[in-house]
This record gives structure tokens, sequence and C-alpha cells, in this order.
């Protein structure tokens, strides 16, 4: 896969983020502006002498520094296929036309059927509605402590786990694998999170392997019993950009308190799949397989 740095663009070109390469404080200032792994940005103008660079991306304009553009990675280079709408930014919440109008996924919410192009720029090889067996999928299982997670992971991959640490750090990384028809999916098990804001290890972990282009698809592992306090990490998650679905984690015993997760309303609320679980049994795990493979654009037979 041939790739670019953004800062070698010319005025309309564009290409499609694999990756950002930058310290940690620096990485996560370009992901808030938009730099994920399968948006496309390109270049809109370059300043008369070379820096600044504004760039164009999910609607809106911003100017960066030629260093900072250094930093992104680009596949798919060429130009610019079409020109993107600038949309006013807001301040407080809401973005462009509309904004106060019928209730809509936002923006933020890109899933394979709002963006066919995230899979294109995937570092597996993923693309839309590709046959089965073309390529492995991994799918990064992310969620707060006590949220079940690691049931669900040993629910979808039985036996087949291969444990060792995040590469630098003392973290513990789970990986496990499991066949679907012609396809290998592989689980990564994320260390338990509250937020991708890298205040600890664990969570610069996961936020390094999310903003590096690794998963074709995510999995926010909720609890059922407590979905307030879960949806703040299901948030950060949807700004990525990346493909996702929910796992309603624990629903049995939402079930038994008397309040079972109404998927179907955060499904049309999150602009994403939502799919009740029970890790601990392996209740929903065929379900959960389907929309996973759904969203990575996989077609099994």
């Amino acid at each position: 896969m041939e790739t670019r740095q953004l800062d070698t663009l010319k005025r309309a070109e564009e290409g499609i983020v694999v990756r950002v390469d930058a310290p940690r404080g620096l990485r996560h200032r370009l992901v808030e502006m938009g730099f994920v792994p399968g948006t496309t940005v390109s270049v809109a103008a370059v300043a008369p002498l070379g820096d600044p660079v504004e760039v164009a991306l999910r609607g809106y304009r911003l100017a960066i520094r030629r260093s900072e553009a250094a930093r992104v990675t680009l596949t798919a280079v060429g130009p610019v296929r079409a020109p993107e709408p600038v949309v006013p930014l807001r301040v407080g919440g809401g973005e462009g036309p509309g904004a106060d109008g019928p209730r809509r996924p936002p923006r933020w919410f890109r899933t394979r059927r709002h963006q066919p192009q995230r899979a294109a720029a995937s570092c597996h090889g993923a693309h839309a509605d590709r046959p089965a067996g073309t390529a492995e999928v991994t799918v990064a299982l992310a969620g707060n402590p006590n949220t079940g997670k690691s049931s669900l992971f040993n629910a979808l991959t039985g036996g087949r786990q291969h444990v060792g640490n995040w590469p630098g750090k003392t973290v513990t990384r789970a990986e496990g694998l499991r066949r679907v028809g012609e396809v290998t999916v592989k689980f990564v098990d994320l260390p338990g999170t509250y937020s991708l804001r890298s205040a600890s290890p664990e969570e610069e972990a996961a936020e390094e392997f999310l903003t590096s282009g690794g998963p074709d698809v995510v999995v926010a592992v909720v609890d059922s019993t407590n979905l307030e306090r879960n949806l703040f990490l299901v948030l950060e998650l949807a700004e990525l950009g990346l493909p996702m679905v929910v796992a309603a984690n624990m629903a049995d015993v939402a079930r038994r308190q008397g309040a079972p997760p109404a998927t179907a309303i955060l499904a049309r609320d999150l602009g994403m799949p939502v799919v009740p679980t029970v890790g601990r049994t392996g209740a929903g795990m065929d379900d959960l397989l389907a929309a996973v493979l759904d969203q990575a654009g996989v077609t099994v037979r």
C-alpha cells in the first residue's frame, strides 16, 4: 500500500488517513481535529510561504502547521474527486445547517453505510462487500472496567487466545481468533478504560491502538444496567469515525431488574447497531458477530 505524508500533498489533492505518528499530546490533538483512520482529507490552500496548510475534512476547513501535517500518513492519494462543502462550526454543540432540525445521527457517527471509504483505508485490506475469505477482520473490544468485557471476549474466542504485553508497556494485551465460515476474525481485548484521554498506561495503550489504524471495527461493550455511565466512552469512540457496534452486555441482569436495554432506541440515536449480549453465557454472540461482519463489509457464504 503506497502512502504519503499530508505535508507533501499539493492544492486540490486528497487522500485517506491511515495513521497519525506523533507524540502522545500532539497525536491526541490531531485526532480531536478529525485526523482519524478512514477520514478523507484534501488540501484546500497553502500559505504563500508554504506554512500553514489549509485542509478540508469532515465538511469543514482548518489550518495546521506543515510540521503537524507531516505526522499524518495518507493512502489513495489523488486529485480531489468532488468539492467538500464547508460547514461553519458552532460553539456549544450542533454543526452546520439544520442542527436544530429533526434528530439524526451526528456527522461523527460514521458507520460503513455512511462512510464506505473507511474500509478502503484499512491496513488489513478490507473493503466494502468483499467476498468471504479474502482478509482477516480485526475487531477491538473497548469498554469501561466491570462491564463483562473479558467474559464477552472469552465467549467470542473460546480457547484460541494469546496473551502478552502492549509494545513498550507492562499493560496486558489479549488477542483471540474466531472462524466464521471462510473468514478469520481477530478480537483484540483493549484494557478497560473510562476515557481515551491517556491519563493512565491502560488508556494510552487503548488510544494508540484505536488511532493507529489497527481495528476494522470497534465493539463498545457497555453495562446494560448502567448505560448512562458507559455512554461517555461510547461517544468518545464514535468520534474516532471507525465502524462500530455496541454490545449491551449483562442484558440478563438488566432484564431481572426490570429495565431491559432499549436497543432499538439506542441504535436509532447512536446511528450504529446495538446488540444485547450476555458474555457469561454466550447469549447474543451470533447476532454480535453478524453485526460486526456487516459493519466490516464482509459477506459470509
